[in-house]
């Protein structure tokens, strides 16, 4: 029988598929072909292939794709600029800095590093919600990387030149993109605080008109809380519901302060949450109720939250983090047992994108995005549960392969796709045009 073609095979690994009988495959195989995954099994069951590249991933562990649902890749322009405060004293030095430095080669350059940090940690898809982002879809193309975005409407004062998005560049931007594989369209509010009324409904409209997500944040701080509810006499929550913005479609990033009705709504809705621990632990914003979230139904993903607030991407450690303070503040050892967190991580983040049935397990047919973890390295070494070494004990440094639609953009820690030097050579420029905004809290 002649040999089926393949583009790349992997041998030897164990494979966590993350599939609904969450199959975990013992000294597997899986072969790539084009962009999606063509064959995966025990390495004893694999047909004669024959590939184009064969890497041997003994001892290693593939995963899927890690999916971060929440970030701002350019504020790893500003990263380690404004700690030290809670979300509304950081926003306003943040948007000054952007006011003075935010141009689209400033962001590309941002995206790049924020990209670069991502592949190096297995995230192999993300959202980004960020000025100039009509920019930085040549980057992301360019880097290999998957990523969900679109335009971001809001009107904050002092920003409104390059911040509000009005409605004919919003669907020429979505009209111009809507063929890129790489990148899957949304629209987005920055918030219900600093948006009215009118343009979350223009953004519903939007979402109907093209059938695609909608993001915002929603209910991160009690600042917010009271300013919301001064301006529309509501929560929001309430406000998002009000305008028909809650829903299958709809992935709300942080919803640290909730009700109990709330939480129903939102599992009743079929509302994505991204949880992001480290940002609101960080600004103090208080710590979601992500047990009950999760126990109410809620589809609940894991986001990092933007470099200038966490302050990296490091998707092992925001996944580690959530699973311990939920035990530390309910006093249940029990809650956010691994395979739980684990799927946040993948499956869950599929589902808040709408590309379950694109990525997050590894399944023949859907797209290859998938992470090679070296199980070899000592941090990982024994290991009885591979579920608890992955969100209790693996680290980036660990992630030997990173693998997006078919291509290999990190083999064997180096990543092909971007010129990391270059880029951190840029970033560092810009980061001297931004110093004289900085003032360090801890100066006396």
């Amino acid at each position: 029988m002649t040999p089926i073609e393949v583009d790349c095979l992997l041998l030897g690994a164990t494979i966590v598929t993350m599939d609904a009988g969450r199959r975990i495959i013992e000294n597997g195989a899986l072969a790539v072909r084009g962009e999606t995954i063509h064959w995966l099994g025990p390495q004893a069951e694999m047909p004669d292939f024959t590939a184009k590249k064969t890497l041997n991933v003994s001892d290693m562990v593939i995963t899927p794709g890690l999916v971060n649902t929440h970030g701002h890749w350019a504020m790893t322009l500003f990263r380690g600029f404004a700690d030290d405060d809670n979300l509304e004293g950081w926003l306003e030095k943040i948007w000054k800095v952007e006011a003075e430095i935010v141009a689209p080669d400033t962001v590309i350059a941002g995206a790049d590093l924020a990209m670069i940090e991502m592949i190096r940690s297995g995230t192999t898809c993300a959202t980004d919600m960020y000025w100039q982002f009509d920019g930085s879809v040549e980057a992301v193309v360019q880097a290999g990387f998957r990523t969900v975005n679109g335009p971001v409407f809001a009107a904050i004062p002092g920003f409104e030149d390059r911040r509000q998005f009005n409605l004919e560049e919003a669907h020429d931007y979505l009209r111009r993109h809507a063929n890129q594989p790489l990148l899957h369209l949304c629209v987005q509010a920055h918030s219900v605080y600093t948006t009215d009324r009118p343009m979350l409904e223009d953004v519903r409209r939007i979402a109907h008109d093209f059938g695609i997500g909608f993001i915002t944040h929603a209910a991160e701080s009690k600042g917010e809380l009271a300013q919301v509810s001064a301006q529309y006499g509501k929560s929001p929550i309430e406000v998002l519901d009000d305008c028909g913005l809650l829903g299958p479609k709809t992935l709300l990033a942080h919803c640290v302060h909730l009700t109990d009705a709330e939480i129903a709504r939102l599992a009743e809705t079929g509302t994505s949450v991204s949880h992001c621990p480290t940002s609101n632990m960080k600004l103090s914003s208080g710590i979601s109720r992500l047990v009950d979230m999760t126990r109410a139904g809620v589809n609940v993903a894991i986001g990092t939250d933007g470099p200038a607030s966490n302050n990296d991407l490091n998707f092992f450690h925001e996944a580690q983090l959530a699973a311990l303070v939920q035990k530390g503040v309910t006093g249940d050892p029990f809650v956010l047992p691994a395979p739980e967190v684990f799927a946040m991580m993948t499956v869950n983040g599929a589902r808040a994108f709408g590309l379950s049935d694109k990525i997050g397990s590894l399944e023949v047919g859907k797209l290859a995005d998938l992470a090679v973890i070296d199980f070899s390295s000592a941090n990982l070494t024994p290991c009885y549960d591979i579920y608890s070494h992955l969100v209790y004990a693996a680290s980036p440094a660990d992630v030997r392969h990173t693998m997006i639609h078919g291509r290999l953009v990190m083999e064997d820690r180096e990543v092909r796709t971007i010129d990391e030097e270059r880029v951190k050579h840029d970033v560092r420029k810009i980061a001297d045009r931004a110093r004289p905004l900085f003032t360090c809290r801890h100066a006396h």
